[in-house]
């Protein structure tokens, strides 16, 4: 079922568009779509793209599907397809979208409206994101801090050190959506980090906003909990990028990013395989090294050195 509310345009506020996939989040969405519709913003444009659920879900969005612009319910691909149908429906000047067990905090429509009437140059924005548990207890905040294409797929040296976006407190333009397209339906569990490095690819301006504008929440069943896929995946994402040598990066840089990533997705597998296999310590060894020498990007590595020695020993110590 397909349902649709014409929302008018007022000038003096830019429309935002905000989209919520779903699916079987009846414990949490109704406070997803509270925080949204309670922002009380002149021009917002909800819609929630839902993927079949078959608990109450459907049950809550009809509570509110008066206010609601757009919604439906069936069958998707994954996520990343929810959000595109989203997108596809999307009319406004801004673009966002929240999971339907995060939630939005008071005024953030407005403090976001504020900031790119105020910087029109900004393609990309974000502020502080708030950490909760499933109760919605408070579990710490994250203040990111990355502004360049060479920082965002640094994950060892930025992503991974606490400088990340996290995805519900992240706006941008519809002026850098129609330039670098849709999400990345082929992901699973990054599509979000692999379109703000596009949107950072194509030279999207970032701007931050010293607040507190949205809440994370985390539960026993999503998709970030498992951690060492999510890495196989950021990992998959940024390699193209790393071997690319029109992608904008200085050139140490990115020999010292290509030894991370060689480091990690090919000697730190190979060690993990011959221990599993129960090479010989020798064997291990001669294994090890063979790698170092066949990628020497791994050399470049800050600290390789001692790294190696400290891993080596372990290695070298395992029966």
């Amino acid at each position: 079922m397909v349902y649709k509310l014409e929302v008018s345009k007022m000038s003096i506020f830019p429309r935002i568009s905000i989209i919520t996939p779903s699916y079987n989040q009846g414990n949490f969405i109704e406070e997803t779509i509270q925080s949204v519709l309670s922002q009380n913003y002149p021009n917002l444009e909800y819609i929630v793209i839902d993927g079949g659920s078959t608990d109450n879900t459907i049950e809550i969005i009809k509570r509110y599907e008066s206010k609601i612009a757009y919604w439906i319910s069936e069958p998707d691909r994954g996520q990343a397809h929810a959000i595109n149908k989203g997108l596809e429906k999307a009319t406004g000047e801004v673009l966002a979208y929240i999971n339907s067990d995060d939630y939005y905090l008071p005024g953030t429509l407005h403090a976001v409206a504020d900031y790119f009437l105020a910087h029109p140059e900004i393609d990309f924005l974000h502020g502080r994101c708030c950490y909760v548990n499933t109760q919605g207890k408070p579990m710490g905040e994250q203040f990111a801090d990355i502004h360049t294409f060479d920082e965002i797929i640094d994950l060892w040296g930025v992503w991974w050190q606490k400088r990340q976006f996290v995805q519900p407190e992240v706006f941008w333009t519809r002026r850098i959506s129609d330039r670098i397209g849709s999400f990345n339906e082929s992901l699973y569990f990054v599509m979000d980090y692999e379109y703000w490095c596009r949107i950072l690819l194509a030279k999207g301006k970032v701007g931050t906003i010293d607040r507190a504008l949205t809440c994370f929440r985390f539960t026993e069943t999503q998709k970030s909990n498992q951690s060492e896929k999510v890495a196989d995946e950021l990992l998959q994402v940024i390699r193209p990028w790393l071997w690319d040598w029109s992608s904008p990066m200085a050139g140490q840089k990115r020999l010292s990013l290509q030894g991370q990533w060689l480091y990690q997705a090919i000697l730190m597998k190979q060690i993990q395989r011959s221990v599993s296999e129960s090479d010989p310590k020798l064997l291990r060894w001669i294994k090890s090294a063979v790698t170092v020498l066949q990628n020497p990007q791994i050399l470049l590595i800050p600290g390789f050195h001692s790294r190696a020695r400290q891993y080596f020993s372990r290695l070298l110590s395992i029966h």
